[in-house]
């Protein structure tokens, strides 16, 4: 029997299918996939935001063992989760592809499946985008988003005497690439499935942005120990982590004591936690954190605070401080 040859991959063929694959568009969408650009009715009472992230292959991820769903959803994940560290909504994302000649019509369907799944979800548009060859598969996702003027935070708002608090818990996404690196998700299930498939904190960005004792906001992608410093910098103000008071997951725990690994350098340090980071006035703490916790089932931690200063971070362990190094995720170092 004579093998068949797939269809050619054409840039005409590849646009239908992933119209297909994402569905109709919703009314505010008002020119969408296949024009020369995308149309919207924005909000006139609302501030715009625009974000935009890259994934390219054997950096981010790897193709060879990356699931098409789970990538098209991490893709968008990540840029959804800084317009909630903004306390904004996502409206609309642009993807840009470069694919080899790997790829093919099935992946490319599973993948915009993936994404068009978290973006239904988080009331988020796929508007189009762009396809090229090239050299290694690459991701480039832009999210337009808006915000209410009063509610958005950034990273820059954070004061001398604020708490430091995360909206979960940290290191899972570090550990969650450990067991699917060792080809067994079952070592560590929920970290495995966070660092596959992380869910932006939408809901949670716009409950803290609400709230007047909310001061900074910053997602968490790259290492609390890295964007913590960025966050104080941006902000003239030093902070000092308690060592003796972070909370660690069970799962953590687990997988840093069966590999060896120092558990508290990886929950500081292991980048893809996408939970958010918050600067809240101490007066306020117990009644924002009481309401956060009914809403979302899960405590608002406090991790440490701020302080008058010009951007130094800190580390304390039984009253004895020494400085915290920005030991996260660099994207730019090999």
């Amino acid at each position: 029997m004579r093998a068949v040859a797939p269809a050619e991959l054409t840039e005409d063929g590849l646009v239908a299918a992933i119209a297909d694959a994402i569905g109709t568009p919703p009314r505010r969408l008002r020119v969408g996939i296949g024009d020369d650009a995308a149309a919207w009715q924005p909000d006139a009472h609302h501030l715009e935001l625009i974000t935009t992230d890259m994934l390219v292959d054997g950096v981010h991820f790897r193709s060879a063992s990356a699931d098409a769903a789970a990538l098209g959803h991490k893709a968008l994940a990540k840029s959804l989760s800084d317009i909630a560290a903004m306390a904004g909504r996502p409206l609309l994302a642009i993807v840009a592809l470069g694919v080899t000649h790997a790829i093919d019509e099935m992946w490319v369907r599973s993948f915009y499946r993936g994404m068009a799944g978290l973006a239904g979800k988080s009331r988020c548009s796929i508007a189009g985008g762009d396809i090229v060859r090239a050299p290694a598969l690459t991701i480039a996702v832009t999210v337009v988003g808006d915000v209410r003027r009063t509610s958005m935070r950034t990273r820059s708002g954070a004061k001398g005497g604020d708490l430091v608090a995360v909206t979960g818990p940290l290191g899972l996404g570090a550990v969650g690439l450990r067991a699917v690196d060792a080809g067994d998700e079952k070592l560590s299930p929920r970290a495995a499935n966070w660092y596959l498939k992380p869910q932006p904190r939408l809901a949670e960005g716009a409950f803290l942005g609400s709230r007047r004792a909310v001061h900074a906001l910053m997602d968490i992608s790259d290492g609390v120990s890295t964007d913590l410093a960025r966050m104080a910098r941006a902000s003239h103000v030093d902070a000092t982590v308690s060592g003796d008071s972070l909370y660690v997951h069970p799962e953590v725990a687990a997988m840093t004591a069966a590999c060896g690994l120092d558990t508290e350098h990886v929950v500081l340090s292991g980048g893809d936690d996408y939970e958010l980071l918050v600067a809240i006035d101490p007066r306020a703490y117990a009644h924002v954190a009481s309401a956060f916790e009914r809403r979302f089932g899960r405590p608002l931690s406090v991790i440490g605070r701020f302080e008058i200063g010009d951007g130094a971070v800190w580390i304390e362990h039984s009253g004895r401080r020494e400085p915290l190094a920005p030991t996260g995720y660099d994207h730019l170092k090999s």
